[in-house]
C-alpha cells in the first residue's frame, strides 16, 4: 500500500514542514492503547497531531491497517487543550458520518490533552502525489470534482448541515479504483439555527480557505466550493494557491479545460453571493444529476420554487412540519436548480434578520421577490366608513373589512400604512390595537382580512390608505361623516333612543365601551349620571354580572321583553361544601322594568343543578333560582366557583357561585363507605 507523504502532508500546515523526523507524540511504536490497539510507524504528521499505522488486536476487531491519529506532544499545554478538542470534534463528526469517502472510526479516546482516535486506514496516496507528474488530465479532474460534489451534497445536508472547512489536495487520499476519500474532518463546521455556546476556530489554509473564513466571518456550503474549485485550480494548471493566496491565473485555467473553467471560476468569487449556492448546483454544471423530489404528503410532492408557494397556500400544516424538522433545508441544499440553492441562503438570511418569525412565514418571505408586484390587490377599492364618532368619544367607529388579495404566482410581502389626515384618524385593528401601519406576507393566491376604523372632527372627511410592495404602491379612499354620539354598531347614537335594539350583539358591544369608558361619558350629558356611576362601581368592584345587569336595565326603555330590567340577590357569604356532599341555596330574581320576560336556567358547572319557581316573571314580581351543589368526593379542597346559566329575554346572565370546599372528616369517609 502507497503511504501517504509526509511533506505532502505537511505542506501548508506544519511550521516545521521542513523536517526530516517526525515530531514526539504520546504513543510510539510498540504500544498498545485501550489494551487492543497496537501503533506502528508514523506514516505522517501535521501541526497538532501525528498519524500513525495501528493494528486492532483484538479477536473480534476490525481487520486490516488502521490510522492513529494523536496529539503531538512538543505542543503548549494551551495548544495541546486546542488539538485534543479538535480531535474529539472530528470523531464526534466520524462517527455519525457514513459516507464511502470517508474513513470509518474504530475508537476515540476523548479524555484529558491526550485525545486520540483510531480509523480506517485509506488505501492509496494523496493528491498531491498526483501533482509532482504536472497537471493532471482534465477528464480525470472532472471526475474527481464530480466525486467530491456528491460528497458535499451528503456533508450539506446532514442535520444540522457539516461545513468541510478545509478542503485541499493534501487532505484527500487518491484510492487504487480511482475513488477520492476525505481524511481530515477536524476544521469542519455544523450550521446549526442558533449560535453554538463556544466559537469553534475556523482552521483553513491559505489559498483554499475562501475569504470569508480568513476573515473569520460565518462559513456555509459556499465556503467548500470554493476550497474545491482551488483544489481542482491546482490540479488542472500545476500551480499552488497558498503561493499567492486568492490569486488565480484564470487564462491558464481556461487554456487547460475551458469546460471546467467555467464551471469552477464562479466558485472561486471572492463574494460567496456570485458562487454556485449549492454543492448539488457546482455539480450539475459537470454532469447531468437528477433533480430529487420532496415528498411532504402522499400525493404532495415539491419539484419545483413554484410548488413550494403552492404547497404555503394550501397545505401550509404540511410545509410548516417539513420546515421545522429540516428537511426542505436538506432539499434545497440537494437540488440542481440554483433558484431553489438561492433561496436555501435567503431563508437562511430571512430567519437570522427575524429569529421569532414562523417557520412558514420565513419562507414565504425568502421567496417574495425584492423589487414586490403590482398584482396585490385591496378590496374594495374604495371604503365608505359612514357615521363614525368624535374623536373626544375616544372610541372607533364600526370595523370595516378590507382584503388584500395576492394575484401574483410568488409569495408577496406587502405593508399598509394609514397616512395622517386632517380632522380624522384610520386605523387597522390588530390584537385589540388601533395601528397606523402593518403588513406581512401572503402565499400566491393568498388573502388576508383586515378591518379598518376610523374617528375624527364633526363633519365630512376623506382621505387615502397607501398599500406597498416592494417599490409598487397603490391608494385606496376612504370617505367618512362625522358625527357626535357613541359608535353602536354601524351606527352613531347620539342619545339612547337612537340605538337599535334588535342589532346583534348589542349587550357585549356597550359592555366593551363601558370598559374603555366611553359609554359613561355619553351617558352623563343625557342626565344617565346614575346609571353611568354605577357602570364606574361594578367595573372598579371586576363584577362582570353586575355590569350587564345595569346594561340591560339601560336598554330596557328601547326593548323590554328583550332586555329585563332585573335585579338579582345572590347569597351574602360564599358557601361552605364537604367534598363529595350535597346542598341547596337560593337566589332571588325581581323584575322592574313594565313588561313581563321569560326565564330559563341551567347549568354552568356540572355539579351544580337549578331550577325556577316560575317560567315568566311578571313586572313587579320575583321568582326564586334554586341552586343544588353536589361537588365530586375528588374535588380539591379550597376555593371553587360553580355557575349557573339563566337567560331573560335576550339576556345572557352567567352566574357565579363561590364555594369553600372542604375534606371530608374521618367520621364523614367512614359513614360514605358503610353507606356505599
Amino acid at each position: 500500500m502507497p503511504a501517504p507523504d509526509p511533506l505532502a502532508t505537511t505542506r501548508l500546515t506544519d511550521p516545521q514542514r521542513h523536517a526530516s523526523t517526525p515530531p514526539p507524540c504520546g504513543a510510539g511504536p510498540g504500544d498498545l492503547l485501550a489494551g487492543r490497539y497496537q501503533v506502528g510507524t508514523v506514516i505522517g504528521w501535521g501541526g497538532q497531531a501525528v498519524i500513525l499505522h495501528a493494528v486492532d488486536t483484538h479477536p473480534r476487531g476490525r481487520r486490516g491497517p488502521l490510522a492513529l491519529k494523536v496529539v503531538r506532544a512538543d505542543l503548549s499545554p494551551g495548544a495541546r487543550r486546542e488539538a485534543a478538542d479538535l480531535l474529539r470534534w472530528e470523531a464526534s463528526l466520524l462517527r455519525r458520518l457514513r459516507h464511502p469517502a470517508l474513513p470509518r472510526l474504530s475508537h476515540a479516546q476523548a479524555s484529558g490533552a491526550d485525545a486520540w482516535l483510531v480509523r480506517e486506514l485509506v488505501d492509496g496516496a494523496p493528491l498531491t502525489t498526483a501533482l509532482r507528474h504536472g497537471p493532471a488530465d482534465p477528464r480525470r479532474v472532472r471526475e474527481w470534482a464530480a466525486q467530491l460534489c456528491t460528497l458535499l451534497r451528503y456533508l450539506h445536508t446532514r442535520t444540522p448541515p457539516v461545513i468541510c472547512g478545509d478542503l485541499k489536495p493534501a487532505n484527500l487520499i487518491l484510492r487504487p479504483d480511482g475513488t477520492l476519500a476525505l481524511i481530515d474532518l477536524g476544521a469542519a463546521h455544523t450550521r446549526t439555527r442558533r449560535p453554538p455556546r463556544k466559537t469553534r476556530p475556523r482552521y483553513g489554509t491559505p489559498g483554499y480557505a475562501p475569504p470569508e473564513q480568513l476573515g473569520g466571518r460565518a462559513l456555509d456550503e459556499r465556503s467548500d466550493l470554493f476550497s474545491l474549485a482551488a483544489t481542482c485550480y491546482e490540479l488542472l494548471t500545476g500551480l499552488d494557491p497558498a503561493l499567492a493566496p486568492l490569486v488565480f491565473d484564470y487564462s491558464r485555467l481556461a487554456a487547460a479545460s475551458p469546460p471546467l473553467a467555467a464551471a469552477l471560476r464562479p466558485a472561486l468569487d471572492p463574494d460567496p453571493a456570485r458562487r454556485p449556492p449549492t454543492a448539488a448546483a457546482l455539480h450539475a454544471s459537470l454532469a447531468r444529476i437528477p433533480a430529487p423530489p420532496l415528498a411532504l404528503a402522499p400525493g404532495l410532492i415539491m419539484a419545483s420554487p413554484r410548488d413550494l408557494a403552492v404547497a404555503a397556500a394550501h397545505s401550509p400544516r404540511e410545509l410548516t412540519a417539513a420546515l421545522e424538522s429540516g428537511a426542505v433545508e436538506a432539499w434545497l441544499a440537494d437540488h440542481p436548480d440554483p433558484a431553489l440553492g438561492n433561496l436555501l441562503h435567503s431563508l437562511r438570511a430571512t430567519r437570522q434578520s427575524s429569529p421569532r418569525a414562523a417557520a412558514l412565514d420565513a419562507l414565504l418571505g425568502a421567496m417574495a421577490p425584492p423589487g414586490g408586484s403590482a398584482l396585490l390587490h385591496p378590496a374594495p377599492r374604495r371604503i365608505s366608513f359612514g357615521d363614525v364618532p368624535l374623536r373626544s368619544t375616544r372610541a372607533w367607529g364600526a370595523p370595516h373589512r378590507l382584503t388584500i388579495r395576492n394575484a401574483a404566482a410568488d409569495p408577496l410581502r406587502w405593508e399598509l400604512e394609514c397616512p395622517a389626515q386632517p380632522g380624522a384618524d384610520v386605523r387597522v385593528l390588530a390584537g385589540g390595537r388601533a395601528l397606523k401601519k402593518t403588513g406581512g406576507l401572503l402565499p400566491p393566491g393568498g388573502a388576508t382580512d383586515l378591518e379598518l376604523v376610523a374617528a375624527g372632527v364633526a363633519g365630512p372627511r376623506g382621505g387615502e390608505l397607501t398599500l406597498r410592495c416592494g417599490g409598487f404602491e397603490t391608494a385606496i379612499p376612504w370617505d367618512a361623516t362625522v358625527q357626535p354620539g357613541l359608535p353602536v354598531g354601524h351606527r352613531v347614537a347620539a342619545t339612547l333612543v337612537d340605538i337599535d335594539p334588535a342589532q346583534p350583539g348589542l349587550v357585549t358591544t356597550l359592555e366593551a365601551l363601558a370598559r374603555r369608558g366611553a359609554l359613561q361619558r355619553w351617558l352623563r350629558p343625557q342626565r344617565l349620571t346614575a346609571s353611568a356611576d354605577q357602570i364606574d362601581a361594578a367595573l372598579t368592584a371586576g363584577d362582570p354580572l353586575a355590569l350587564r345587569l345595569i346594561v340591560g336595565a339601560l336598554l330596557s326603555d328601547l326593548g323590554p321583553a328583550r332586555f329585563p330590567h332585573l335585579t338579582l340577590t345572590p347569597p351574602s357569604d360564599a358557601l361552605t361544601l364537604v367534598a363529595g356532599s350535597r346542598d341547596h341555596l337560593a337566589l332571588t330574581l325581581e323584575n322592574q322594568g313594565r313588561a313581563p320576560c321569560t326565564l330559563r336556567v341551567g347549568p354552568g358547572t356540572r355539579w351544580a343543578g337549578c331550577a325556577l319557581s316560575a317560567a315568566v316573571l311578571l313586572p313587579g314580581a320575583r321568582c326564586e333560582v334554586t341552586v343544588t351543589l353536589t361537588p365530586p368526593a375528588g374535588l380539591s379542597p379550597g376555593r371553587h366557583t360553580a355557575h349557573i346559566m339563566l337567560r331573560a329575554g335576550d339576556l345572557d346572565l352567567p352566574i357565579p357561585l363561590p364555594v369553600d370546599i372542604v375534606a371530608p372528616s374521618w367520621w364523614r369517609r367512614a359513614l360514605q363507605w358503610l353507606t356505599g
